[in-house]
């Protein structure tokens, strides 16, 4: 009896050393392992878990930088702008020489708007030497996967460069300084359609003729470019061709389906005509096809109100101030609806939204008059009124007469 229990003591102490040495190993995980756990996760697309090992191996290290790097990327496919360009600048402050970091960066602020911070960093990458790299990246137009150009941030040419900087002039509305940056690019690299298409749009405001002949260079080094003919439709056609811009708006849906910008063009277009059916079966796309647009929503609840669906109207309008609370016609056209629904105090609220985004939007002061009278505030709709009038809205004397009695 005695012998048995010693030997079942001895099997629990070795179990117990067990655990206790497994413990010490997993105590002993090093911040090189997490990260290396964060590149397989990365390498597999799954980034939650990337994110996870990165954020445990900076926890271990601080000073981890290609940890920073790699959460930037990591945190980009996440959808997470603002952290991802937190790690890159804490990156780049750790390792300045890095081209491919700053290149991203730059990237990602361009398309995040900040467009001053961006030309900066695309203007450093101007600057610095050439050197090693080891990522490619896909150059290519938005919705258009047939239209790719491959390049390195280090290669000898910079036009993918001057490309990035023509954009943010012609963002900034510095149109001359747009345009000099594509010739530059198109001095560089005189095939891609792209580049054509950027200078045109840097051209349109001020050079239609400009505009309209880069389009047609475009289109003649990619014929099925679908952005070029959309941009084409844009342009005020020329004397005589008032039926050309259906026309190309049609070919260049047809020609890329997922392409968003000529099919909202269109729906427009039919709005303007009354052409009521057609603009909502097209409004109707661009919304599957952006569907975080809030713009593509308030399009569609005009063309449903025009249509009498105020429900549907309503539904669009509530959707577009879900996606973006600040937009001050989403909550005009709710107000709207509320208005035609005789619900006077709700529209009143919605206007009073509109107006404190849009302190002088004259519409929501005329509006909101009419639903305060009718709401029986008259003294509140008579200073809507006068208010609406000194921002240039023609109001009705009689009209203010009655309100203003």
């Amino acid at each position: 009896m005695i012998v048995g229990a010693m030997r079942k003591y001895c099997c629990l102490l070795v179990l117990f050393l067990l655990i206790s040495v497994a413990g010490l190993c997993q105590e002993k995980k090093t911040p090189t392992y997490y990260f290396e756990k964060g590149e397989q996760s990365l390498a597999k697309k799954e980034y939650v878990s990337a994110q996870a090992h990165f954020t445990e191996c900076l926890r271990l290290d601080p000073y981890y930088a290609e940890a920073y790097r790699l959460r930037g990327i990591t945190r980009e496919h996440l959808g997470h702008t603002a952290q991802a360009l937190t790690d890159y600048n804490v990156y780049i402050d750790l390792k300045p020489k890095d081209a491919e970091a700053l290149f991203s960066r730059a990237v990602l602020r361009f398309e995040s708007g900040q467009h001053l911070p961006a030309r900066q960093d695309f203007l450093n990458l101007l600057t610095m030497p050439a050197g090693e790299t080891n990522t490619v990246y896909y150059s290519q137009e938005k919705y258009n996967d047939s239209n790719a150009k491959i390049f390195t941030t280090q290669g000898t040419g910079k036009d993918h460069i001057y490309n990035y900087l023509g954009l943010i002039e012609t963002k900034l509305r510095r149109y001359d300084k747009a345009i000099a940056w594509l010739d530059s690019a198109i001095k560089v690299a005189p095939d891609n359609s792209s580049y054509w298409i950027n200078r045109g749009m840097a051209k349109a405001p001020e050079d239609v003729e400009g505009a309209r002949a880069d389009f047609q260079q475009a289109l003649k080094i990619d014929p099925e470019n679908s952005l070029a003919l959309h941009n084409l439709a844009t342009l005020k056609p020329p004397a005589g061709e008032n039926s050309i811009t259906e026309k190309l708006l049609s070919e260049a849906i047809e020609k890329n389906k997922n392409l968003p910008y000529p099919r909202a063009e269109r729906a427009y277009q039919r709005l303007q005509k009354n052409d009521l059916k057609g603009a909502l079966e097209d409004y109707d796309e661009v919304v599957r096809l952006e569907p975080k647009d809030e713009e593509n929503y308030i399009n569609r609840g005009l063309v449903k109100e025009k249509m009498n669906d105020l429900p549907g109207a309503m539904a669009d309008f509530s959707k577009a101030i879900e996606i973006n609370a600040k937009n001050e016609k989403a909550w005009l056209s709710h107000g709207n609806i509320k208005s035609r629904q005789t619900h006077w105090q709700d529209a009143v609220d919605d206007y009073s939204v509109a107006i404190t985004l849009l302190p002088d939007y004259k519409i929501a002061f005329y509006n909101r008059a009419i639903a305060h009278q009718n709401g029986g505030q008259s003294a509140d709709a008579c200073a809507d009124l006068k208010t609406a009038e000194k921002l240039g809205v023609s109001v009705d004397q009689k009209l203010k007469q009655k309100i203003c009695h």
